[in-house]
């Protein structure tokens, strides 16, 4: 009977053995996945936390303005057109006040005005019109003197004197305002002194039109001048090569 109760203990302890070993086992186990799968929810919460507090920074700075400069307070004036509109690559208005963009405006549009002169005496002489007579009192007639700046060399001194002379009593006297006239100037270049040729009778309008087409005129005759001389001094000598290229050659010289 001893014997027996010892084996049933014996039985049962090793049973208990068996049974509660793996269950232990299994809760270690258990414990330590449930320790690493909250590990991994705690590392993607602090991934997913510092992920909403980069983006609205990242937001924020998508969301500033680019830096744009400040149009100018010349970018209605006269001349600024359509296609470019506004355009100063030198920065020559930069920081300027209304009186040296007025000084600017003078300068050019005399400078375009003496161009488009320029332009259409180019024209002329090389179409053969001369003046006259003679151009000093040596005997050296207008139609000796060639076209172009190859035959600035042909003009006598007192051929120079009459152009310094007729220059000077333009810009004095003619080409700027001149209060005492009894007509003040309208705007930058106005110099009618008295003299209107129908200017009161357009309207304002008109007026802005037409001063427009004297400045791109005159932008345009500035160019077209400079580009004559420099086609001069190329190896073909000829001003209207563009016309020979385009099969309109002109006899010049």
């Amino acid at each position: 009977m001893k014997l027996s109760l010892a084996i049933l203990l014996a039985s049962v302890v090793s049973t208990s053995a068996f049974v509660f070993a793996p269950s232990a086992l299994t809760a270690a186990r258990l414990s330590k996945s449930c320790s690493l799968f909250c590990e991994t929810e705690d590392t993607e919460d602090v991934a997913v936390e510092a992920e909403d507090e980069i983006q609205p920074e990242t937001e924020e700075v998508s969301k500033q303005p680019e830096s744009t400069s400040a149009p100018s307070k010349f970018a209605s004036e006269i001349g600024a057109q359509d296609p470019l509109g506004f355009w100063d690559p030198l920065g020559l208005l930069e920081d300027a006040d209304q009186e040296r963009f007025d000084r600017l405006r003078t300068v050019e549009l005399k400078h375009g005005r003496v161009s488009m002169l320029a332009i259409t005496g180019h024209i002329t002489t090389t179409a053969g019109v001369r003046l006259p007579g003679d151009i000093d009192l040596h005997g050296t007639s207008f139609a000796s003197i060639g076209t172009g700046i190859r035959h600035i060399t042909d003009v006598p001194a007192l051929g120079w004197a009459q152009i310094f002379l007729l220059a000077g009593l333009m810009e004095f006297f003619v080409m700027t305002p001149r209060e005492d006239s009894g007509m003040k100037s309208e705007f930058v270049g106005d110099f009618r002194n008295s003299v209107d040729f129908g200017w009161d009778d357009f309207t304002e309008e008109e007026k802005r039109t037409k001063r427009s087409v004297e400045l791109n005129n005159g932008r345009a005759a500035q160019m077209g001048i400079l580009g004559m001389m420099v086609h001069e001094m190329l190896p073909s000598h000829d001003p209207y090569m563009i016309n020979g290229l385009l099969g309109f050659p002109v006899n010049f010289n």
